[in-house]
């Protein structure tokens, strides 16, 4: 897979160091400011945009625009525009939120509580989000996400799912979801222990998307989804 990689920093590090350990290739490293050119699309399958939210809409509309499929991690900003130009031009491309596998399934599980316990609406549900003081936005794309999931399963007429976030030190990403009833609390956490787990996530999204090609965007569940059904398949019955 020949990559480019657009905002060298911690994670554009850390997927370097992911694709360097599968053998694929990093064809340029875009900084912030720099824009990606008609040679990028010759040269590379894919391109990983992981920068900042002022940078993004444009970062990954001149990819898309280019015809590079695309892996944005970036939170913070809207990607609807580049959702549509994707759809309108056929070029694949992902962005998500998160790319951890724990928190594809802590999602589903949240939902799925969120949706036994909407008989009970004694039960109220929250998020708690911590991450590394240098993150910029809150809260997080993974809170509202959660919100989101858990908003979606509950009973009509549930309050607004409170989010509360905290930015302190190093801390690569903690997410608690909590159910408290008058008696008892369930809670569903996930931490992240480091950045790797993020870019391992989103090199094998990429080697997916370079694979299969979707005309037009994806999203992290649709990957999941993919390899869910793929292994069922190879299951034995």
């Amino acid at each position: 897979m020949r990559a480019l990689l657009v905002g060298p920093g911690k994670m554009g590090r850390a997927i370097a160091g992911v694709l360097a350990s599968r053998g694929d290739q990093i064809v340029r490293e875009i900084d912030i400011g720099d824009a990606p050119t008609p040679a990028d699309r010759a040269g590379s399958d894919v391109a990983f945009e992981f920068t900042v939210p002022d940078a993004a809409a444009a970062n990954v509309v001149a990819l898309l625009a280019l015809g590079i499929p695309t892996v944005s991690g970036t939170t913070g900003w809207d990607p609807e525009p580049a959702r549509r130009l994707s759809a309108e031009r056929g070029v694949p491309f992902l962005h998500a939120a998160n790319f951890s596998l724990g928190i594809a399934a802590a999602r589903r599980a949240s939902a799925l509580v969120a949706r036994l316990l909407s008989p009970f609406p004694a039960y109220e549900a929250g998020v708690l989000e911590r991450h590394h003081s240098a993150k910029k936005d809150a809260p997080s794309g993974t809170a509202k996400l959660l919100a989101a999931d858990i908003a979606g399963a509950a009973a009509a007429g549930t309050a607004a799912i409170p989010i509360v976030s905290l930015r302190q030190g190093g801390n690569p990403g903690e997410h608690a979801v909590f159910f408290e009833g008058p008696d008892e609390s369930l809670e569903i956490v996930h931490r992240a222990r480091s950045r790797m787990l993020f870019a391992s996530g989103a090199v094998a999204a990429a080697a997916w998307l370079v694979t299969e090609l979707p005309r037009g965007p994806v999203s992290f569940d649709d990957f999941l989804d993919a390899l869910l059904a793929t292994a069922s398949r190879r299951s034995p019955k």
